[in-house]
């Protein structure tokens, strides 16, 4: 009996202290797929978004995972489209980066490129 019990305790400890994902961590986490990586280049680079037709041509493939495509390129934008970095642009006399044309504050961010530029 004691035998069993020492057991079961040690197989829930074992299963306590073994290393996973958090529910937290899935998005830091998360694995990428190759489609998803190029939507975030592409927006990072503020580039348009790209119809699949592009993008099989660009990369020989006829089947786009077009939901990863997008997802990736949402996150480029959360990364390119902040204001610091707009600035930044603007004071290097870069153009304002086109994907970030579709977000949210994407008037404001434009606005205040267009006043650092014509300075």
């Amino acid at each position: 009996m004691k035998d069993i019990i020492a057991l079961i305790l040690t197989l829930t400890l074992t299963g306590c202290s073994s290393e996973g994902t958090m529910p937290g961590d899935l998005e830091t986490h998360a694995p990428t797929s190759k489609w998803f990586d190029i939507g975030y280049q592409e927006a990072a680079s503020g580039n348009d978004i790209k119809e699949d037709t592009v993008l099989s041509e660009w990369y020989g493939e006829e089947d786009i995972n077009r939901i990863a495509y997008l997802q990736g390129y949402a996150k480029g934008q959360t990364v390119l489209c902040k204001s610091e970095n707009i600035i930044e642009l603007a004071k290097a006399g870069k153009e304002y980066p086109a994907s970030c044309n579709s977000v949210s504050n994407a008037e404001q961010l434009k606005q205040g490129w267009r006043q650092l530029v014509e300075k």
